[in-house]
């Protein structure tokens, strides 16, 4: 039979409950104490039907939706089994960025139902970047106004549109996300991407960065200059009043607040940065990045939020534990390895192999199924410990369409699903190819075209080529030099 993820304990008793076809089974469900952890869950499939029991009502969800793969792989009858189940991790993450290029509500949903079928629980929602700003915001309208409309789209790859890209959700969207999100025991975690990645807040309120000159969203990837002004009051002032604005759409645990990318070029030469470093006694640009990310952080925790960062925000080593979880993606200076081998919570994204925009020469679907997120180089076991979950983000500079995104993320999704559930204690992959074959004809009911099989594992010939026509014309090469680095190797 065809799972994905695959069960903790499958048994199967010999014989079939059989009922009539096109119909669906009766199903008895029940919470007992006897299954201590949350969202595991045991099915019961005998003569007398099928039975399900959980820690909570999470873990009844989980066990229906194991019983729907069931009822895809049979017709008018289920084999007699017993399966016992509970998760890995209890952060299970994705990441789609709509600031690039922009997907709507309709084709957010299609991702979340087919990610919820393999039991993902966070929904990680990167809603604003240099490229666009897409949440309606009461309080500094001109967000979207302004900042949501760039003048073009140069991002290469065949893609030089000269004409205006303007899109955000509206506040009712965003809670029609939510909703759909929770009736599938996912949670939304909305990113506002600070200090850096701003140009599109800037475009809006230019007096919010260190020169105060006018600038546009960008029209292309990369890493800019400009960045929130760290010593201006009316920066924190603009960041709690948005924070406040999308608390009230997003009601989950977490927020993240980006804090990846942000140069200092132009904090080591503004005075107003400079006077508060001296005010507040820090030694430099970098640790007032850190004092930035405790305030924002010290916000989110008076209303009952956690907060996540990039791991570049925790550098300068004197950001807060108690109340912030590292978002590992590349990090050369090893600070995220130091804050998890420290016993503080991380969520590993690794750009290799976990970033599914990137081609399958690339991140291969076999690198994914096999990646160890508590394996990493120099990760001790108070480290390995510490890591409570894993996600895999889909940036979309350089994707422009729906099906191009469900192409580059299934069936990749499919692996870091496995392993967020399961682990990496019993993988085998020849099992695993042949579930995915399955469930990439399923999730054409979905509405989602997988990529074909033939790019899952592509040739080492292949790879080179494959990579170097993904770059040209699309990266700089200190750019590209920095996306390969692997010091997590």
């Amino acid at each position: 039979m065809y799972l994905c993820p695959e069960p903790k304990t499958l048994e199967l008793k010999g014989g079939y409950y059989r009922f009539e076809a096109g119909t669906q089974p009766a199903v008895k469900t029940k919470i007992t104490p006897l299954l201590a952890q949350k969202e595991s869950y045991r099915i019961i499939i005998d003569e007398n039907g099928v039975g399900i029991e959980a820690a909570d009502e999470a873990g009844i969800y989980y066990g229906k939706l194991t019983l729907k793969q069931l009822l895809m792989n049979y017709r008018g009858c289920l084999p007699y089994l017993y399966i016992y189940d509970e998760p890995e991790y209890y952060y299970r993450g994705f990441m789609i960025d709509s600031c690039r290029h922009f997907f709507t509500v309709d084709e957010i949903k299609k991702m979340v139902n087919a990610a919820a079928l393999f039991k993902f629980n966070k929904f990680h929602f990167h809603l604003s970047d240099d490229q666009g700003f897409r949440v309606e915001i009461d309080s500094y309208p001109k967000l979207t106004t302004i900042g949501s409309v760039r003048p073009s789209s140069d991002f290469g790859r065949g893609e030089n549109d000269k004409t205006p890209y303007a899109f955000y959700y509206t506040k009712q969207e965003l809670k029609e996300i939510v909703e759909y999100c929770r009736e599938r025991y996912i949670e939304v975690i909305p990113e506002f991407d600070i200090p850096g990645h701003t140009s599109a807040v800037l475009a809006s309120y230019p007096e919010l960065s260190c020169t105060g000159e006018s600038i546009e969203p960008k029209t292309t990837a990369g890493v800019f200059t400009d960045i929130l002004c760290g010593g201006n009051p009316e920066t924190l002032k603009m960041i709690y009043a948005v924070i406040d604005e999308m608390c009230e759409i997003f009601p989950g645990k977490y927020f993240h607040i980006g804090g990846d990318e942000a140069p200092k070029n132009r904090w080591n030469v503004c005075t107003k940065c400079q006077n508060k470093i001296k005010e507040l006694g820090l030694k430099n640009a970098e640790e007032l990045h850190g004092w930035l990310v405790n305030e924002v952080a010290f916000h989110l925790k008076k209303k009952g939020k956690k907060t996540i960062c990039w791991n570049e925000a925790v550098r300068a080593g004197n950001v807060d534990h108690d109340n912030v979880t590292v978002a590992w993606w590349l990090d050369s200076t090893k600070a995220s390895l130091d804050w998890a081998n420290s016993g503080n919570p991380v969520i590993v994204e690794s750009f290799t192999p976990y970033y599914a925009d990137y081609p399958y020469g690339m991140h291969s679907l076999k690198s994914v199924y096999l990646y160890n997120p508590r394996k990493i180089k120099g990760m001790t076991s108070l480290g390995a410990s510490s890591v409570v979950g894993i996600e895999s983000p889909v940036w979309t500079e350089y994707i422009r369409d729906f099906a191009t995104l469900g192409k580059m993320c299934f069936p990749r999704w499919l692996a870091v699903a496995d392993t967020a559930w399961n682990g990496n204690d019993n993988k085998n992959y020849a099992k695993f190819l042949k579930d995915v074959v399955f469930f990439c004809e399923i999730l054409r009911e979905y509405g989602i075209t997988a990529a074909s099989e033939k790019e899952w594992n592509i040739l080492p010939h292949g790879k080179l080529s494959q990579t170097v026509g993904f770059f040209r014309n699309s990266l700089t090469k200190d750019f590209v030099k920095q996306l390969l680095k692997k010091d997590e190797k």
